[in-house]
C-alpha cells in the first residue's frame, strides 16, 4: 500500500507543478480524491464480494467434507462386513458326513482342529486337508469303500 501512496504523492506533486492558478489547483486535488474514493469504492465492492464467494465455498467444502466422512463411514461398513472374519483363525467349511450323509456348515480351526461331530448322527468326521481324496484306512471310521477308492484312483 505503501508504494501506492508514494505514487498517488508524486502525481500530485506533478498537478502542483504544472498548474499556477490556487483555485485550479484545489479543483483538480477535488477531483482526484473523489476518483481516488471511486477506486476505493470498487475495491471494496470486488473485496466484499471475493469474500462472500470464498464464505460460500469454504461452506461448500465443510459440506463435502462431511458427506465425505458419511462416505467414508458407510464404506469401512461394507469392507468389514465383507472382508472381516469373525475368527480370523478359523474357517467356513461345507462338510458331508460319510455316514449319514447330512450336509452342514462348520466353523473349523484348521491349526487346532482334527475332527468334527456330525451334528446328525454324532459320529466323529475325521479332517483331512492334505488334498488327497480317501483316507488310505487310516481314518477311524474306515470303511471299504475309502480304500476302494484309493484303489480306483491308481
Amino acid at each position: 500500500m505503501s508504494d501506492l501512496n508514494k505514487e498517488y504523492r508524486k502525481i500530485i506533486k506533478e498537478i502542483e507543478g504544472k498548474l499556477q492558478d490556487k483555485k485550479e489547483l484545489e479543483f483538480v486535488k477535488g477531483k482526484m480524491a473523489e476518483l481516488s474514493l471511486l477506486f476505493v469504492d470498487v475495491i471494496d465492492r470486488v473485496t466484499d464480494l471475493a469474500d462472500t464467494r470464498l464464505d460460500k465455498v469454504e461452506h461448500s467444502q465443510k459440506e463435502m467434507e462431511k458427506k465425505l466422512e458419511r462416505l467414508s463411514t458407510i464404506v469401512d461398513g461394507i469392507e468389514q462386513d465383507i472382508y472381516e472374519e469373525e475368527n480370523p483363525e478359523g474357517f467356513d467349511f461345507e462338510i458331508v458326513c460319510p455316514y449319514c450323509n447330512h450336509e452342514f456348515v462348520a466353523d473349523i480351526d484348521l491349526e487346532n482342529k482334527k475332527d468334527i461331530e456330525c451334528p446328525e448322527c454324532h459320529n466323529l468326521i475325521e479332517l483331512d486337508f492334505s488334498g488327497e481324496e480317501g483316507c488310505g484306512g487310516e481314518c477311524s471310521g474306515c470303511h471299504e469303500h475309502c480304500n476302494e477308492k484309493e484303489d480306483e484312483d491308481m
